[in-house]
C-alpha cells in the first residue's frame, strides 16, 4: 500500500530562519519567546538545536580530543534536524520554520576550538556533503562584555555549563570574529538580518524580529489586547 501525504493546500515552500549568535547571546530564550507568542500557530514550526539535553562530551573543551568529539557529535545532532526538516517539507507547505542555531554554527566553533586540521577537515567534509535547509539566518549581537555578563548570569543557573569556559572573554571574541567572518563569506548577504540585542529586553527583540519575520515571509503579527486596561498584555498571532 501506498503511504498518504497529508499537505496542506497551496504552493508557497516552507521559509526556514535560523536564530544565530555566539553562546549567551539569547537565542534559545529569544527562540522559545517566539514560541509562546505564537501559541501553537499551525502556520509556524520550531526544531530544537539538538534532541539529547545532555550531550556525552562537554563543549568548549581545550582538550582537542574532546572537542572533536563534542562538535561531531552537534553536527550528527544538525544533521538529524535537518532530516526531519526534509520530511516536514514532504508534508507541509507555506509555513515559517523556525531553528535555534544556523547549521553553520558548528563550523564557527570548531575553528574557535583550534581542532587539528585533520579533524575540522571531516567535520567540514561532513558540513559540505548536507543539503541544508535554510533560508535566512537572523543574527543576534551584542557588546562582548554584556554577553559575558548574560553568561555569567546564566551559568549560575545551569551547573553543566560551567564546564564549558564559556566565561572565557578570549574565546568568546575568537567566536565572535569567526561568526563574522563565516557570515561574510556567505554569498547571499542580503539573507541575513543583524539584530543588535544591546539595551533591548527580549520583547523589543522579539518585535524586531516579527518586522523581519514579515519582510521576507509576508505574514504579520496582529496584536491582541487582554484586560485589564491599565497593564495591556500582548500576544502574538499570525493573521
Amino acid at each position: 500500500m501506498s503511504r498518504t501525504v497529508y499537505r496542506n493546500k497551496g504552493s508557497k515552500d516552507n521559509i526556514v530562519i535560523s536564530i544565530a549568535g555566539v553562546h549567551g547571546i539569547g537565542k534559545t530564550t529569544v527562540f522559545n519567546l517566539i514560541r509562546r507568542h505564537l501559541d501553537g500557530n499551525p502556520k509556524f514550526k520550531f526544531f530544537p538545536e539538538r534532541y539529547r539535553k545532555i550531550p556525552p562530551f562537554p563543549f568548549g573543551s581545550k582538550d582537542k580530543e574532546i572537542a572533536f568529539r563534542s562538535e561531531l557529535h552537534f553536527l550528527q545532532q544538525l544533521v538529524k534536524r535537518n532530516q526531519n526538516i526534509i520530511n516536514y517539507d514532504e508534508r507541509y507547505n507555506g509555513r515559517v520554520i523556525f531553528l535555534d542555531r544556523t547549521p553553520l554554527c558548528v563550523l564557527i566553533y570548531s575553528k574557535s576550538l583550534n581542532l587539528k586540521e585533520k579533524d575540522f577537515q571531516l567535520i567540514l567534509d561532513h558540513y559540505n556533503s548536507v543539503k541544508w535547509r535554510e533560508d535566512y539566518i537572523i543574527y543576534l549581537t551584542a557588546e562582548p562584555d554584556t554577553i559575558l555578563k548574560r553568561i555569567i548570569r546564566r551559568g549560575s543557573l545551569e551547573k553543566i555549563r560551567r564546564e564549558w569556559n564559556e566565561e572565557e572573554k578570549e574565546y568568546l571574541l575568537k567566536i565572535i570574529s569567526f561568526y563574522n567572518q563565516f557570515l561574510l563569506q556567505k554569498k547571499e548577504k542580503n539573507k541575513i538580518f543583524i539584530v543588535n540585542t544591546e539595551n533591548l529586553t527580549a520583547e523589543e527583540v522579539l518585535k524586531e524580529i516579527a518586522e523581519i519575520i514579515t519582510e521576507i515571509s509576508g505574514y504579520y503579527f496582529k496584536k491582541i489586547v487582554k484586560p485589564p486596561q491599565t497593564q495591556m498584555s500582548i500576544k502574538e498571532f499570525i493573521k
